[in-house]
């Protein structure tokens, strides 16, 4: 088949969270199987060039997406600073659209796909009953419920964009079983049936150092910022006092620019942590290893006994699924996808959402279990690659492709 991905996020470029790392992992696994994949990203400048059999388009973004009427022209800095996001989305939905329209070659394609997160296909001009067009999936891949929240003109805005890329779509799929049932119909309002399909992933082949783990190593991988909900695990460790000494946590993540008032503030209290907490000496230690690109990623996992996910919110997040198949035990909040991760005591545990207290009882418990806990990690492992490998991951994009609806107009 010929598939295309509209994907923002692309790496090495702009490969910053979960959408980068999905459309890496589908177009490897497409490609990897015959197929012939191109990715639609963004990039400083418009140009395409080949990557592991994938041909990536980097498009430039168009001019931010202001009122055309003169008359608006007075507002237009008030545009920008009380709807930046929206600005943002809609310009990459225009910059999206704008490129695949002026490339009639796309029209061949057999298969579309783009997330709804910024509102990819909500531009996308295609004539519905066209039969020379691809057949447009959209993957409902995360919601805009953090801080645009906060701001009920831009969310309404946002969600409105979410929801037309969502009616544009000839099939619907989302990874997690919560963004396919209670977002997409209570937020988003949209009652088109929702398949659920797994996001693939990309695993290490290199085999786990299992002497390195502990119950002493704790891991946090994510951005620093608000929603993931560091400051949360700052403070469990600052609740257990002097239990909390021999306990050493390594951060592996961005500490991206921002101007929300509520990252600023968890971005300060991690560097004053930093400060306070670097030797050890008062109580855990605290160490930040910076951002890390994907092939190195694992050597923090196989040091890491503990991996603590503290999010806000989430749909179906990698981090998790990296972690289990690395031998890490899970404590990770009850939001969004990760209770459908974090399924069986085997592989983890969940605490409340924003509860300090009972996220502090879980490490302490964690520790003082440890030799039962990591004894039946390997196991959990190797079965977890094994629903998360490559065969099982491209059996589950065909799924959600309706491959075997498509074979009579692409037979292969």
């Amino acid at each position: 088949m010929k598939v295309a991905i509209i994907s923002r996020e692309f790496p090495p470029l702009t490969h910053v969270g979960g959408i980068g790392t999905y459309a890496a992992a589908a177009a490897k696994l497409l490609a990897d199987h015959g197929h012939e994949v191109h990715v639609i990203c963004n990039g400083p400048i418009t140009e395409r060039h080949s990557v592991e059999g994938v041909q990536v388009h980097r498009v430039a973004m168009l001019n931010h997406h202001f009122p055309a009427s003169r008359i608006y022209y007075p507002y237009r800095a008030w545009y920008r600073a009380r709807l930046p996001h929206y600005l943002d989305a809609m310009t990459w939905a225009r910059t999206a659209a704008d490129y695949v329209g002026r490339n009639p070659d796309f029209n061949a394609f057999d298969v579309c796909e783009y997330p709804e997160t910024m509102g990819e296909g909500a531009l996308l001009t295609w004539n519905p009953e066209s039969e020379n067009r691809p057949r447009l999936v959209c993957r409902i891949h995360s919601g805009w419920t953090d801080d645009s929240g906060s701001n009920s003109q831009e969310r309404r805005l946002l969600l409105s964009l979410q929801q037309k890329a969502c009616e544009r779509a000839d099939i619907l799929v989302s990874p997690s079983a919560y963004m396919a049932g209670h977002y997409t119909r209570e937020i988003l309002r949209v009652r088109k049936p929702v398949k659920i399909s797994r996001n693939p992933a990309v695993l290490w082949n290199q085999p786990i150092d299992w002497t390195a783990k502990s119950a002493e190593h704790l891991l946090y991988v994510g951005r620093i910022e608000h929603r993931k909900g560091l400051q949360i695990l700052l403070d469990a460790l600052e609740i257990m006092g002097s239990e909390s000494e021999g306990l050493t946590l390594r951060v592996v993540g961005e500490m991206h620019p921002s101007k929300r008032e509520s990252d600023l503030r968890s971005m300060d209290q991690f560097r004053h942590c930093l400060e306070t907490h670097a030797s050890g000496k008062n109580g855990f230690r605290l160490e930040y290893a910076g951002p890390c690109g994907h092939a190195d990623l694992y050597h923090h996992f196989d040091w890491a006994g503990i991996s603590i996910i503290p999010s806000l919110m989430e749909n179906y997040p990698y981090v998790a699924l990296e972690a289990i198949s690395r031998g890490c035990y899970i404590l990770a909040s009850d939001v969004g996808g990760l209770p459908e991760i974090v399924k069986s005591r085997e592989r983890g545990e969940l605490f409340e959402p924003e509860n300090r207290a009972q996220l502090a009882g879980k490490i302490r418990e964690c520790r003082g279990r440890w030799e039962g806990l990591s004894a039946g990690l390997r196991m959990t492992s190797e079965s977890f690659q094994s629903e998360f490998g490559p065969e099982a991951g491209y059996r589950r994009m065909m799924e959600a492709y309706g491959a075997s609806g498509l074979a009579e107009r692409f037979p292969e």
